[in-house]
């Protein structure tokens, strides 16, 4: 049997660097960070974008979560930048209620390094339209060296 690496770990405790290089402290041992958008009293239809918050320079994103007290039933939620509408998540669907789902990131965007700059994120709705009486939130953790 094979003993290997998460790709984080080459060039460190793998013993393939003498000495061995430090690992990046933005995604080995880095601090997460949690924020929470909710969603205003208000209908969002389909093409509306609501600002969930920033990715920060220099973070990774760890996670995107969902809670609502309604299904979303055929809705689809595409999260990302103004520039990739679907960077971190891709036209999915969120149909448990009262319990945080993950929706994200896509794998895509799991893998990638930390961000050069600032991101706005951005939840664009799609396929049908969210009620104003929906009740609910989203989460992105991301992890950041300081």
């Amino acid at each position: 049997m094979a003993d290997l690496y998460g790709l984080e770990f080459v060039g460190g405790p793998d013993g393939t660097s003498n000495p061995p290089r430090k690992l990046d402290g933005r995604i080995v041992g880095a601090k997460k960070r949690r924020t929470r958008s909710t969603k205003p009293a208000t209908i969002l239809n389909v093409g509306d974008r609501l600002y969930i918050g920033k990715l920060p320079a220099n973070a990774v994103m760890q996670s995107i979560i969902g809670n609502f007290d309604t299904s979303l039933g055929s809705t689809t939620l595409s999260i990302g930048t103004t520039a990739t509408p679907a960077k971190y998540v891709n036209a999915q669907t969120l149909t448990t209620t009262d319990r945080p789902t993950s929706i994200g990131p896509r794998a895509s965007a799991a893998v990638n390094g930390p961000v050069a700059t600032d991101e706005d994120l951005w939840v664009t709705i799609g396929t049908a339209a969210i009620p104003a009486a929906v009740i609910g939130a989203f989460y992105f953790e991301y992890t950041i060296a300081n």
